[in-house]
């Protein structure tokens, strides 16, 4: 079988149920990769989610793609070799694919592993098997009065938590809103939306009381001193996202954050991602698991490592309009694999 016949990608033009709106930017669709490995009777699919924060697009995927199929087909014998991780890891540090390109490869060689093997994907990276987790779902930076009406109309009393998007502007009516709606924990995510450290303490201060579980990524990444000053002074947890994506968890992060989310898109594969989570329980960092706008394949993914993590946010298919795969299932805010996984 030849390289191009071993490997394939196609995109996906996924819409969502409403206006994805966040103090970044505003999406109506995504549009997201599936890599296959294999032929007929064993085949791997691994999900490819492109992030514009860091410069991903879908022309960068579909070069690199074309470029790690270049490097197996040049050498055939290497292309036979490719049956382990360590394998693979070399070949992708040699063709050097961002992130997301870089997990969609190795998750569609870990499901091709493990049809060919008869043994769970978990089992395979070290996991112990996780059958359900409980998610947050999102709400977008919508109109506040438009906030009750969303909630009653996608029934999100159903999930144990809402994480909802904030910017600098009207935060705290913002989260009022919602919580005199909803009775669950809440998450707060700004996007690295606040630059002025007073407004932003000023603010922790007065959303305290309204049962937050954690603030995530309220500066911009590089306000390094500013997250260093902030703790102590936030009563509210601050969590890291977009100042993490695959690098180690150094002493950097806990002098800095209380917590981390970690996203399988970010960290470029299960195994540094893996390590970040075991890194940040060493440190005594709280965990999250996170994720894109992603179909039930890359979140399925996610959900292998759920054995040491502390917050699940998976909500990436539920935002679909519909989820080509039905890899996962909800029910009452909870996630299973399903029969058809």
């Amino acid at each position: 079988m030849s390289t191009k016949d071993q490997w394939n990608i196609k995109g996906l033009e996924l819409s969502l149920k409403f206006d994805w709106v966040t103090a970044r930017n505003t999406s109506h669709s995504k549009t997201n990769f599936i890599i296959q490995m294999g032929k007929n009777e064993f085949v791997g699919l691994g999900e490819v989610a492109p992030n514009i924060r860091y410069g991903e697009n879908a022309e960068l995927i579909k070069k690199q793609f074309e470029y790690f199929l270049e490097i197996l087909s040049q050498n055939e014998m290497r292309s036979k070799d490719l049956v382990s991780f360590e394998a693979l890891a070399n070949i992708l540090d040699e063709v050097e694919v961002c992130s997301s390109l870089r997990f969609g490869i190795e998750q569609a060689f870990l499901h091709y592993l493990s049809e060919l093997s008869e043994t769970s994907p978990q089992k395979l990276l070290g996991h112990k098997e996780v059958s359900s987790v409980y998610t947050s779902f999102s709400i977008p930076l919508i109109p506040i009065g438009q906030i009750k009406d969303f909630i009653d109309k996608h029934k999100l009393s159903r999930f144990p938590a809402l994480k909802i998007k904030i910017n600098n502007e009207e935060s705290l009516k913002r989260v009022q809103e919602v919580r005199k709606n909803y009775k669950g924990k809440l998450r707060l995510d700004a996007n690295e939306s606040f630059t002025d450290f007073d407004q932003l303490v000023n603010f922790t201060k007065e959303v305290d009381p309204l049962q937050i579980e954690f603030l995530e990524q309220p500066f911009p990444a590089d306000f390094h001193q500013q997250y260093f000053e902030l703790q102590g002074l936030s009563p509210v947890l601050i969590f890291a996202d977009e100042s993490l994506t695959n690098q180690d968890i150094s002493d950097y992060f806990p002098a800095r954050f209380d917590g981390v989310v970690v996203k399988l898109m970010k960290a470029g594969s299960f195994f540094k991602a893996s390590k970040q989570l075991r890194e940040a329980k060493a440190k005594g960092m709280y965990t999250m698991l996170g994720c894109m706008v992603e179909t039930s394949i890359g979140i399925s993914g996610a959900m292998y490592l759920a054995d040491q993590v502390d917050f699940f946010d998976l909500d990436g298919h539920l935002l679909l309009s519909k989820d080509p795969y039905g890899k996962v299932t909800e029910e009452k805010g909870r996630l299973f694999f399903s029969h058809l996984h």
